[in-house]
């Protein structure tokens, strides 16, 4: 077979991965094109890739799912290779077809491949037929997908069931039942998450583990019928369905095991006649060593760095060489690898895990990776000034470790998340460092109930301690701003009274939850420029008596050091906050903070702030102390009701004029394809403002709930 010449390749994707696929055609000297959407115009990705054309509108179906402005852009550009990436059209037989019928190299499996086994109801059938020694879950994958035969079906395998979209991965349309009475509610939900994010309603139903480990093996093939693994990864941590961490290799799996499961994966793949990368995804008892078929991915996987990590191949160099024509036998480099040490991963995403991990946008105001400690590397698609929009997923970097041990990956993690800086929009990163540091998974035994039996470890309440530090920070960039903006008595010691009777207090809310207050007293003399203060850090207590009407202890000896903070400048978004580095002396402890500034209005402002001990950022929203106290009334009614970022209404679940208690669920919303409850934040009576499927903006009211008259 003679060999097709790769020259430009298109990468039909955005963010972490299509930089990723840039460097390593770079580094092989093939051009690349990116393509990107209307919020996509200044991404790195874009700027990467030596030349990028705009095809579209953000909202995915317009864009990055539209294959036929794909394939336009490849012709015009002259790119003869297309990169499908993960995610989008990666694993559409119909996408994968067009690119051939016009000519361009598709760089991954054949679209006969893509039919047979990227469906995983086609794949249980496929499996059944051609590879019977592959152990498959209990289950029911037939053409009927009515919802009364999909009921029967579930009570025929009896509960716990779990309910899969066939089209498509990545944790939706998928669904745990553990009893009857949830079933109709959940299907129909499942079918609705499928069909929107998949195009296909179709769901298959498997019996639930409640204790398994999630190991998946990565193969690859070649146009000759060779079929290689690289070994196994364990993807057990995992969120929503998602996975969070993934490392390799497994501590679950012995050699036997290993032995075993590589084998069944490259099994499946040589009757497939598979070529390029793909993922066979099994479940493990870990207690019984029996495994059972999950599917297989016909992409590239978003945690394939680890696999590079331990073996020292690019796995995109090899889909490129694979689609060039390369047979992988001859080339030798997957006959005798030789694996080294422990890699990890975890997935760094804009979400709050405090609150369900429900997802977050912002900007961007500082990312600096920690990449001086060795054997970290950062897959990202992020800078300075990057927004996190609505319409992408919530991942925005992906921190790779890699180690000689699992403990030394395990401590290294710990250490390069600590010392990485993220500022502007909330991220699990304090969430992944207290995995990092848990007992159980250090020790390596746990399944994928890790987060739910973890729970009071890894969500230990906050204490007036863990953000004392934050929280000086915060005012001290405050009182240095103020300072510097001062025109008129510069020569004045700062907050200097007359007759001394009070000290000044500023009011803070951490991370949209409890109130804290900083009272702090200037001891230091402008004229020969030392910068001392006493400070108090106290929780604020519903109904407690403000600090400026009661005497104020301020035990704690503060001293600022270096504060580089630049200037609020004006730019087309407001005004832009400061930030920048800040060092200081706590009650006697010197240490580094990052803090930024982000300004809503002259009295609206937040703080973010990282602390480089504890390792992760707070974020401070500013208390105004000038709003009055039925205004917040008003905005306890309102506010935890507003669409904080575009959404689409799924489902009313407490229409206008039910009554609800606390925490009970008023409606259920979908944004960066992940579905949220929209919970109750006190009794009262439901007023609803939308529809189902409506879609809407941000900053818009959805419900109320109002004190029921007695």
């Amino acid at each position: 077979m003679a060999p097709t010449v790769i020259n430009k390749v298109l990468i039909a994707n955005r963010g972490e991965i299509a930089c990723r696929v840039i460097q390593t055609c770079r580094r092989m000297g093939i051009a690349t094109v990116a393509v990107y959407s209307d919020s996509d115009e200044n991404a790195p990705f874009v700027k990467l890739a030596d030349e990028a054309y705009h095809i579209g509108a953000s909202v995915a179906a317009e864009s990055y799912l539209n294959g036929d402005k794909l394939i336009a852009v490849a012709h015009r550009s002259g790119a003869d290779a297309l990169h499908p990436g993960y995610g989008f059209l990666s694993e559409n037989a119909d996408f994968a077809q067009k690119v051939k019928e016009a000519g361009i190299n598709f760089i991954g499996p054949t679209p006969e491949s893509i039919r047979a086994i990227g469906d995983k109801i086609a794949a249980k059938l496929f499996i059944t037929a051609n590879a019977p020694t592959i152990p498959l879950i209990p289950g029911y994958n037939g053409q009927d997908q009515s919802v009364a035969r999909l009921e029967q079906e579930a009570k025929r395998i009896e509960f716990p069931v779990l309910l899969k979209a066939s089209a498509g991965g990545g944790g939706r349309g998928m669904r745990a039942v553990y009893d009857a009475s949830k079933l109709r509610e959940e299907i129909e939900a499942a079918k609705g998450e499928a069909l929107r994010s998949f195009g296909s309603d179709n769901l298959l139903i498997e019996k639930y583990f409640e204790s398994i480990r999630h190991v998946e093996i990565q193969v690859f093939g070649d146009k000759y019928g060779n079929v290689y693994h690289i070994n196994e990864r364990d993807c057990s941590v995992q969120r929503r369905h998602q996975k969070v961490i993934e490392e390799t290799p497994s501590p679950a799996v012995d050699s036997a095991l290993r032995k075993a499961m590589t084998g069944a994966a490259v099994e499946l793949c040589r009757k497939l006649g598979y070529e390029g990368a793909g993922t066979a995804e099994f479940i493990l008892d870990e207690k019984t060593k029996k495994f059972y078929f999950l599917e297989l991915n016909t992409r590239l996987q978003v945690e394939h760095p680890v696999t590079e990590a331990i073996s020292g191949l690019d796995l995109v160099e090899l889909q490129i060489l694979v689609a060039q024509g390369a047979n992988l036998k001859q080339l030798g480099i997957l006959d005798n690898i030789q694996f080294k040490g422990h890699a990890i991963e975890c997935r760094v995403c804009a979400e709050d895990p405090d609150n369900d991990f429900g997802p977050r946008t912002g900007l961007i105001r500082k990312w600096s990776p920690a990449t001086g400690i060795p054997g970290a590397r950062f897959d990202t698609g992020i800078e300075d000034g990057s927004e996190i929009s609505v319409f992408y997923d919530s991942m925005i970097a992906k921190v790779i470790v890699h180690a000689p041990t699992r403990a030394e990956a395990v401590r290294r993690m710990a250490a390069v998340l600590g010392r990485t800086v993220i500022l502007g929009v909330t991220t699990n990163q304090k969430f992944l460092i207290s995995i990092m540091n848990n007992p159980r998974f250090q020790s390596g035994t746990f399944d994928t109930n890790f987060i739910q039996l973890e729970k009071e470890r890894l969500f230990p309440p906050r204490s007036i301690q863990q953000v004392q530090s934050s929280v000086i920070a915060a005012m001290l960039l405050e009182w240095t701003t103020n300072q510097n903006q001062r025109v008129n008595l510069r020569n004045i010691q700062p907050n200097w009274r007359n007759i001394k009777w009070r000290v000044p207090v500023k009011k803070y809310t951490v991370n949209g939850q409890e109130e804290v207050q900083v009272a702090y007293e200037y001891q230091g003399n402008p004229q020969d420029e030392s910068r001392a203060f006493r400070c108090g850090v106290t929780k604020v207590e519903e109904g407690a008596p403000a600090a400026e009407t009661k005497k104020t202890e301020l035990p704690l000896a503060v001293t600022l050091y270096d504060a580089r903070f630049g200037e609020q400048t004006p730019g087309p978004r407001g005004i832009q906050g400061c930030s920048g580095l800040l060092r200081c002396s706590i009650d006697g402890s010197q240490r580094y903070f990052y803090v930024a500034e982000q300004v809503q209005d002259i009295n609206q402002k937040t703080y973010f702030v990282h602390d480089f001990v504890q390792g992760y950022p707070v974020e401070l929203q500013k208390v105004d102390r000038l709003t009055s106290a039925s205004a917040q009334s008003e905005d306890d009614r309102v506010t935890p009701y507003t669409s904080s970022m575009p959404c689409r209404i799924l489902k009313v679940l407490a229409p206008t004029g039910t009554i609800v208690k606390k925490n009970d669920p008023l409606l259920s919303i979908e944004s960066m394809k992940t579905e949220v409850k929209v919970l109750s934040r006190h009794e009262g009576v439901v007023t609803m403002r939308v529809e189902e499927n409506q879609l809407v903006d941000a900053r818009v009211l959805l419900c109320q709930v109002d004190e029921v008259k007695k």
